[in-house]
């Protein structure tokens, strides 16, 4: 996660406190939720993530706490509505306050989680999503020789074309017709040759 001050249209994350009360899969799981359907009640929730209203209450009430979620309008108790208090965010793992760093370790570790069992589950259901889908989804990798100057740039350049679409995020009625909720992970690390593993070896 960018260490640099953050775009304005994201919020900077380093109270640990905030930063462990996300790192709960039916909290991270409700806010994919809610980026997908714009707004949603704790019944409604419940549906989607798992669980009972009374469950998928208390953590969006949680989550409102930390101003990841805010009340949308309309309803009250469990048919109040939810809303994303704002889309995207970021934290860093290397922040000079250890509370942090190790909190945004583990939260770091949550996210990598689902986004592993994301790709897990889509390619087992690859069939299953139209053509136009199935082109433009899959994996990239690079290997890049750049300095760590460099690098920024190259992330930098890459979130501000992910900034373009962020609205889409945050208002339902923005996106257009057809569209797709696509999930693109970034991640970036020194290259290493890793040696192959035993199980590599055996299907030689």
């Amino acid at each position: 996660m960018s260490q640099k001050p953050p775009p304005e249209q994201l919020r900077s994350v380093r109270d640990p406190r905030s930063l462990r009360a996300l790192a709960h899969p039916t909290r991270i799981a409700l806010l994919e939720a809610l980026a997908v359907h714009g707004t949603l009640t704790a019944t409604e929730a419940a549906e989607i993530v798992g669980g009972n209203a009374s469950n998928a209450s208390y953590h969006l009430r949680t989550l409102a706490s930390h101003d990841y979620v805010a009340p949308a309008e309309g309803g009250a108790g469990r048919e109040r509505p939810w809303r994303l208090a704002g889309a995207g965010m970021t934290f860093s793992e290397d922040d000079e306050d250890p509370a942090v760093a190790q909190a945004a370790r583990a939260l770091s570790e949550v996210f990598a989680e689902r986004w592993s069992e994301r790709r897990r589950l889509y390619h087992e259901t690859r069939d299953s999503h139209p053509e136009a889908v199935r082109q433009v989804s899959g994996d990239s990798q690079a290997m890049l020789f750049v300095t760590p100057a460099e690098m920024e740039q190259v992330k930098d350049e890459i979130l501000g074309i992910l900034l373009r679409y962020q609205n889409r995020v945050e208002d339902p009625a923005a996106r257009p017709a057809g569209s797709t909720p696509f999930e693109l992970v970034l991640s970036t690390v020194p290259f290493d040759v890793v040696p192959a593993s035993e199980a590599d070896t055996a299907r030689d």
